[in-house]
């Protein structure tokens, strides 16, 4: 009886050990951030913009050319800011006082940028900023931490030409209150803008390339100055050889204006494989999310295409194209003026709704694991409308359990008991787990609804597209190379963003109905984001810290984004750190509705 007793207690030790290794293989490395120093400023949108800006990025400059003004008015006194494409948590100011000579050097500029006055109440999207008659205007964009970085706004008005003096005047109040208030970051809307990261192609390209069309408003307002240039007795001609010159000129510049302000063209419809597409005109993006999964994204056919009255594309209905990496289309109008859209398509993760469950295990599980071997901290929620995952970090044999679902296998090599019960033997629980799923799609957006409350922890979301020469990480040889193709990561101690700079955040919304926020994460192809979070995780060491033979290895080497993708890695964390068993007990992630948006 004695000897029965004991070897219960054995094996109650053994199945807490085991426990732990099932839980924690989890996530990547936690870290802790100050507040953030990010101040960078990659574009502002204007409802009076006739193109897109010419933004120099090195000179902290950006150039806007403006819609000619409304018949009723000579000139443009204020525009109104509809997009703010910056860091996150930094704000927008205006400068309070003459700038006499704005510098080009770079540490000139921050010296001017910690000098100058500004306006305390920052500037909000929908709101107006007035045009002196310079027609300049100074801004400074803050960092949560207090940084500042300083930017010269010219704005070129149509027959305006601007005061010309020694000491160029900014603008020094905003009209708060005159417009909409300040909208909230809602990652579900499409048109969510992504953060830039090509200011200098834009630089490069702008002097040389048409400029584009960006918002509904510019349109109307393009529109509305056409219908007011119109008047009678334009094109009579005297016979004074004076009079006759500049009446051609007249009609010269008549004629140049209404092909300016001539609708741009566009694609109003279009469906890839029988499925319509999604057409988000702010970053003028055309996408398919719902292929069938794993379907062959290179030959797709185009099967419908609607475009804008008299209007011709680089694509015909019919003819098939790789979609999956994405083709640039571009529509021509009659009057020779075009506009170019990316058209992509792909397709989701099975069961990335999470409404499909067996017990407690999410279908279908030739896609999602979770550490839900011996205890089950990963189960269905349903609350309100929702159904979702409840994923929860708790305690086994006084040690952290983080609860976690990823697109993984948990110790497909089958390790045992007794080698798992050596901490020493496992210091890192991803060491068990083969991570990944066979994928080949290519998307710019992942969305998933989320709430987090953390006790102080942190959460991981994140994804990785991998591009692999061999299948699972468990059968990897010696010469098999996995490369980091792509990478979305969010790690927070707080649902709202505020633990920690996320640069690859776009959005997040407010709570819903169910007290679910939606996150939308924009995928980084190549090199991460500076500040990524996955700059403190194992994501790229190659050394296992196993010295079991059985230990698997996950590692990456950071490929040039350019790679086909073959793999994707899913994982959702209610410990950041639970790989190395540290987290806080009662952590609680809930994670529904994932999406990729191509």
């Amino acid at each position: 009886m004695l000897f029965k007793k004991n070897l219960n207690k054995i094996c109650a030790v053994f199945l807490g050990v085991l426990t732990l290794a099932v839980l924690n293989g989890c996530s990547a490395d936690y870290d802790t951030f100050g507040a953030s120093d990010y101040r960078h400023l990659n574009e502002l949108t204007l409802a009076e913009q006739d193109a897109s800006p010419m933004v120099n990025a090195v000179e902290h400059r950006m150039e806007f050319d403006l819609v000619e003004p409304l018949k009723s008015h000579k000139t443009w006194d204020s525009v109104t800011i509809e997009n703010m494409d910056m860091s996150h948590f930094a704000s927008l100011h205006l400068v309070s006082e003459k700038i006499s000579d704005f510098p080009t050097d770079s540490l000139e500029l921050d010296s001017l940028a910690q000098k100058v006055s500004y306006s305390k109440n920052a500037i909000k999207e929908g709101e107006k900023i007035s045009v002196p008659s310079s027609h300049v205007v100074y801004v400074v964009v803050i960092s949560e931490s207090g940084m500042k970085s300083i930017w010269q706004l010219q704005f070129n008005i149509p027959n305006v030409e601007p005061e010309t003096s020694s000491s160029v005047k900014s603008s020094s109040s905003s009209k708060n209150g005159a417009s909409s208030s300040s909208k909230k970051n809602d990652a579900s809307s499409s048109s969510a803008k992504p953060a830039s990261s090509s200011c200098s192609a834009k630089n490069a390209a702008s002097s040389s390339s048409a400029k584009s069309v960006s918002s509904s408003s510019t349109e109307k307002l393009s529109a509305s100055s056409s219908s007011a240039k119109s008047g009678p007795g334009s094109s009579s001609v005297s016979g004074d050889s004076s009079k006759s010159s500049a009446s051609q000129e007249s009609s010269a510049s008549r004629e140049s204006s209404d092909s300016h302000d001539a609708p741009s063209p566009k694609i109003l419809s279009l469906s890839i494989a029988g499925k319509p597409a999604v057409i988000d005109a702010e970053r003028k993006a055309i996408h398919v999310d719902d292929l069938d999964f794993r379907m062959d994204l290179t030959a797709l056919e185009l099967s419908e295409l609607e475009l804008s009255e008299g209007a011709s594309a680089n694509i015909k209905v019919g003819e098939a194209y790789d979609f999956g990496a994405g083709v640039q289309v571009t529509v021509t109008n009659a009057e020779g003026k075009n506009e170019t859209f990316s058209v992509k398509a792909g397709y989701q993760l099975p069961g990335s709704n999470f409404n499909s469950w067996k017990g407690d295990d999410v279908m279908p599980d030739s896609i999602w694991g979770s550490a839900n071997t011996l205890v089950a901290t990963t189960v269905k929620i349903t609350s309100g409308s929702m159904i979702g995952a409840k994923i929860q970090t708790s305690t086994a044999l006084t040690k952290t359990a983080s609860g976690s679902l990823y697109t993984a296998v948990f110790n497909p090599n089958g390790v045992g008991l007794l080698s798992m019960a050596n901490a020493k033997t496992w210091p890192d629980g991803n060491e068990l787990l083969d991570f990944g799923k066979p994928f080949a799609a290519r998307p710019e957006f992942m969305e998933v609804k989320f709430s987090y409350d953390g006790k102080g922890d942190s959460c991981d979301i994140y994804i990785l597209l991998e591009n692999r020469t061999g299948d699972k990480n468990v059968n990897r040889k010696s010469s098999d190379v996995n490369k980091l193709v792509a990478s979305a990561w969010f790690r927070s101690t707080k649902a709202d963003d505020s633990g920690r700079s996320n640069p690859d955040v776009v959005s997040i919304s407010e709570p819903d109905e169910n007290k679910m926020r939606t996150l939308r994460l924009k995928f980084k192809y190549g090199e991460p984001l500076a500040g990524s979070p996955i700059e403190n995780s194992s994501t790229f060491d190659m050394k296992l810290k196993s010295s079991n033979k059985s230990a698997i290895n996950n590692g990456l080497v950071q490929g040039t984004g350019d790679e086909p993708v073959t793999h994707i890695r899913v994982v959702f964390a209610s410990s950041a750190d639970g790989n190395h068993y540290e987290g806080t007990t009662g952590a609680t992630l809930v994670v529904d509705e994932m999406r990729l948006i191509y």
